[in-house]
């Protein structure tokens, strides 16, 4: 599990475990006043590469799923906006013994 933490004025205090397999990255993000977290998941717990990474979304409480992102061994998202469009570029690592691995680069649709 990875842990969120909140800021509560003196100490940083658990407010959420999400589940994760083998994170190697949190970057958070804002769309329209959204607030967004996404992981990079490297493998699973049966050490399988090919492994889904997550965006969650802020709602107030919590961070709550939002979309599930097929990645291979991922270890890094970005997040920029360019010419008013929203990105988010992943990069994956390797699938199975192969490094030979395409990275992604995902653009927000507003839904």
């Amino acid at each position: 599990d990875s842990v969120i933490y909140q800021w509560n004025g003196s100490v940083f205090a658990v407010i959420q475990n999400i589940l994760t397999h083998g994170a190697w990255d949190w970057e958070w993000f804002s769309v329209d006043s959204t607030n967004f977290l996404v992981v990079a998941n490297f493998r699973n717990t049966g050490g399988n590469y090919n492994t889904d990474s997550v965006v969650y979304q802020w709602d107030s409480m919590s961070f709550i799923t939002m979309q599930a992102i097929p990645t291979q061994g991922a270890v890094d998202w970005e997040w920029f906006s360019m010419d008013g469009a929203s990105y988010l570029a992943l990069a994956n690592y390797q699938s199975g013994g192969n490094n030979d691995i395409d990275s992604v680069i995902y653009q927000w649709n507003g839904s």
